[in-house]
C-alpha cells in the first residue's frame, strides 16, 4: 500500500486550503487538496467531495477506475450546479484514489502533480486542468508507483521556487529503495522538508502531499541475460535423457543389440572412430542451437511487450490531445479511431489488460463529453416508487390529475401519490400488456397480447369493442390525439386511426399512403397535429392527413456518432402541446430535440441538444410532465430526472 506525508507551511491563511489523506472502508486512501479564495465555499467543497466518494467507496472496490470516473461526473454536475454562486477562477483541486500500488487521479485549474524517478522530475499532470469559468474534471489518469517513484502534489508550482537537488533532498529513504545510507532519516527527513517550505516559500501559503511506495528495491543483476530458458532446456534434456537410458537399461532386445554392436564394429578403426565423432559433434551442434533459440525466444517475449507499451503511451498521448480538440468534432472523432486501433491492437495480444481497460475508459469519458451525454444513477437518486421483485414488466407511465399510474405487464398499480399507498390490479383473464396510453378523460387504455383492448378508469376494468370489425388489427402501439386512438401495424407499415363511437370505437382507417412505408419500417410515432415518424434507418418523416396528405423529411441537426439502434429495442417518441422539446427513448437513453418552430405544421427539422443516460436499469417508459422534469420507470422502479437546457446542452440536476 502507498503511503502519503502531509506538510505545510506556517501562514496565515484568507482563502481556503485543504490537504486531506482519508483511508476507505474498502481499504483505499482518497487523497485530497483543494484550494479556493472563499473560505465557506471551499469546506463545502470538500464535504461534498468526500460525503460523495465515502458513500459510494464499497461501489469502488470491484471496479475503482470506473466508478472514479462516475463520482468525477458526479463532481462535474455539482460545479455547474453552484456556477453562480461563486467565481471558481482561483480553484483548484486534486482528487486521488490509492488503491495497493496504482493511484487514479485527476485535477482542475492549478494542482500540480510532479513524479521523482529515476533522477528525473515530469509534470504529469501538465495539461489536464481545464481553463474555463465552470470547472471540469476532463479525465483521469492512471498508474502503478514504483518501489523508487514519489509524487509531489501541491497548490503551489514548487519548481517556481525549489531548486531538482531540493525536490530530491525531500524524498523519503525507503523512496529511494533502501541504498543510500546518505540520505535522512524519517524524522530528518520531515525537518528537511519544513525547512524548505518556511525558508523557500513561507510567503505563499503551500501545502504538500508527498505519495511513495515503502517497498525497498531489490538489487538489480546486471546480466541481461534470462537464465529461466536455458534452465528448462537442460532440465528437459536431463530427464529425458534419464529416461530413455532406463529404457535401454530395462530393453533385453535392446542390451542384446548394442553386445552385437560391440562384436561386429572395430572400435580400433580410425575411420570408425571419426564417423561417431563427426555424429556427436552434429549432436551437440544441435543441442547448441536448441538452448540458444529458447534464450532468444524468451529475450523475444520479453521485449515484444515493452513494444506495445510504448504503443499504449502513444495512445495515452493521442488522448490526451483528443481533450483539447473536443472543439472540433471531425479532429476529435480521428484521433480517437488512431487511438482506439492502436488500443485494440496491443489488446488483440493479450497484454497489458489493465492499461488497455484504463484507457478505453478514459475515452468512453471523452466520447460522453462530445455527445452530450449525461449520466443519472438510480442508485444514488431518491425514488419516486419501487416494484417488488423485477416481474412488473413496466410498459407505460402516466400522470392524471397529478397523480401516476404505472403499466405493468401483467397488473397496473395506481393511483400513485409520493407517501401514499397505492393498489395494484391484476388484468382480467390473464391478458398481458403490449402497449397502453391514456385519453383526454383520463381513461388508461391498455393494448393486449391477445389483441383486445382495455379500459381502466377508478379501479375497473372493461374490454373495448370496435365496430364495423370482427376483431382488433394486430399492433404493437397505441397512442392518444383528441380523443382518437391510433394503433401502429404489427409489421411497421401503417399506422390505423380509430374514432370515438358509440360502444367504443368505430373501425380502422388508414393514416399512411402505403407508398410511404414500401420500403420502409416504422419503430414509433409521435402526434402533434401531424405524424413524427421514426423509420429503421432513424431517419425521421412528418407527415400530415389534413388538410391535404403530405409528408416532409425531417432534418436532424448536431446529431452525435452513438445515434443508433440496439438490436431488439423498441423505441418511444414522447410529446405533449405544452412541451418546448420531443423526447425519445433510445438506446436506454432519453434524447431531447427541439424543433426548428413551435408551430407544429412548419417544422422542417429537430436539433438534437443532449441525451439522458441511465447507469443502470432498463428504461421501461417514461412521462414529462413539464420540461426540465422527466419521471422515469425501469425494470426495478419509478425516479424523476431534473434537468436543464444550458448553453445548448443537457445538465441533469
Amino acid at each position: 500500500m502507498l503511503q502519503a506525508k502531509i506538510y505545510k507551511n506556517e501562514r496565515t491563511e484568507n482563502g481556503f486550503l485543504s490537504s486531506r489523506k482519508i483511508e476507505t472502508s474498502n481499504g483505499a486512501l482518497l487523497l485530497l487538496q483543494i484550494s479556493f479564495h472563499d473560505a465557506k465555499l471551499g469546506s463545502f467543497i470538500e464535504n461534498t467531495i468526500i460525503d460523495l466518494i465515502l458513500t459510494n467507496s464499497v461501489a469502488m472496490e470491484s471496479d475503482a477506475y470506473s466508478h472514479f470516473g462516475y463520482l468525477l461526473e458526479r463532481l462535474n454536475k455539482y460545479f455547474k450546479e453552484i456556477e453562480k454562486e461563486s467565481d471558481f477562477e482561483s480553484l483548484s483541486i486534486f482528487i486521488g484514489i490509492v488503491q495497493d500500488s496504482t493511484l487514479h487521479f485527476s485535477i482542475l485549474k492549478n494542482a500540480f502533480t510532479y513524479l521523482l524517478k529515476g533522477g528525473k522530475i515530469m509534470n504529469i499532470a501538465e495539461g489536464m486542468g481545464l481553463s474555463e469559468k465552470v470547472p471540469q474534471f476532463s479525465y483521469i489518469s492512471s498508474g502503478a508507483i514504483g518501489p523508487d517513484d514519489t509524487l509531489c502534489i501541491s497548490n503551489t508550482n514548487v519548481l517556481d521556487h525549489l531548486t531538482e537537488e531540493d525536490m530530491f533532498e525531500m524524498l523519503p529513504k525507503a523512496a529511494l529503495g533502501g541504498g543510500d545510507e546518505k540520505r535522512h532519516s524519517r524524522e530528518e527527513n520531515n525537518h528537511v522538508i519544513e525547512n524548505l517550505l518556511s525558508r523557500e516559500i513561507r510567503d505563499i501559503p503551500t501545502d504538500l502531499i508527498l505519495l511513495y511506495n515503502p517497498e525497498k528495491i531489490a538489487k538489480r543483476s546486471t546480466l541481461n541475460w534470462d537464465t529461466t530458458a536455458l534452465e528448462k532446456v537442460l532440465s528437459t534434456i536431463k530427464q529425458q535423457g534419464g529416461k530413455l537410458y532406463a529404457t535401454c537399461k530395462e530393453n533385453e532386445h535392446v542390451l542384446h543389440f548394442i553386445e552385437e554392436a560391440k562384436k561386429r564394429i572395430d572400435f580400433n578403426n580410425r575411420y570408425i572412430r571419426s564417423g561417431f565423432f563427426g555424429l556427436w559433434a552434429i549432436v551437440c551442434i544441435w543441442l547448441l542451437y536448441l538452448i540458444l533459440g529458447s534464450i532468444f525466444t524468451q529475450q523475444a517475449n520479453t521485449t515484444i511487450p515493452e513494444e506495445y507499451k510504448n504503443k499504449l503511451i502513444e495512445a495515452q498521448l493521442i488522448i490526451e490531445k483528443s481533450n483539447k480538440d473536443m472543439g472540433n468534432r471531425d479532429v476529435f472523432n480521428a484521433n480517437i479511431k488512431k487511438a482506439e486501433d492502436i488500443i485494440f491492437e496491443v489488446r488483440k495480444k493479450q497484454v497489458f489488460l489493465n492499461d488497455v481497460k484504463k484507457l478505453l475508459g478514459d475515452i468512453s469519458i471523452l466520447k460522453k463529453q462530445m455527445n452530450g451525454v449525461e449520466s443519472f444513477d438510480p442508485k444514488t437518486s431518491p425514488s419516486e416508487y419501487l416494484f417488488e421483485g423485477n416481474g412488473f414488466g413496466v410498459n407505460g407511465i402516466f400522470e392524471i390529475s397529478k397523480k401516476l399510474y404505472f403499466i405493468g405487464k401483467t397488473s397496473i398499480i395506481g393511483p400513485y401519490v409520493k407517501g401514499g399507498e397505492v393498489k395494484k390490479y391484476n388484468y382480467p383473464d390473464w391478458e398481458e400488456a403490449v402497449s397502453s396510453d391514456v385519453n383526454p378523460d383520463g381513461y388508461v387504455y391498455i393494448f393486449t397480447k391477445t389483441g383486445r383492448l382495455l379500459s381502466f378508469y377508478k379501479g375497473e376494468f372493461a374490454y373495448v369493442n370496435v365496430e364495423g370489425q370482427k376483431t382488433w388489427e394486430k399492433g404493437k402501439t397505441i397512442k392518444f390525439y383528441n380523443s382518437n386512438l391510433y394503433v401502429l401495424a404489427e409489421d411497421g407499415k401503417q399506422i390505423y386511426k380509430h374514432k370515438p363511437g358509440v360502444n367504443g370505437f368505430w373501425s380502422k382507417t388508414e393514416v399512411l399512403d402505403p407508398a410511404d412505408t414500401k420500403n420502409h419500417t416504422i419503430l414509433t410515432f409521435g402526434i402533434d397535429g401531424g405524424f413524427y415518424i421514426l423509420k429503421e434507418d432513424l431517419t425521421v418523416d412528418k407527415i400530415f392527413g389534413l388538410p391535404n396528405y403530405t409528408k416532409r423529411s425531417i432534418r436532424i441537426n448536431n446529431l452525435p456518432e452513438n445515434y443508433t439502434l440496439d438490436d431488439q429495442e423498441t423505441p418511444d417518441f414522447f410529446n405533449a402541446p405544452n412541451l418546448n422539446y420531443l423526447y425519445l427513448v433510445l438506446s436506454n437513453k432519453i434524447w431531447i430535440f427541439e424543433p426548428d418552430t413551435k408551430n407544429y405544421k412548419d417544422v422542417k427539422a429537430i436539433k438534437y441538444i443532449g441525451q439522458i443516460e441511465f447507469v443502470e436499469g432498463k428504461i421501461g417508459s417514461i412521462t414529462v410532465p413539464k420540461d426540465g422534469t422527466i419521471i422515469a420507470a425501469t425494470d426495478t422502479g419509478v425516479y424523476t430526472v431534473n434537468f436543464e437546457v444550458s448553453d445548448g446542452k443537457v445538465i441533469v440536476r
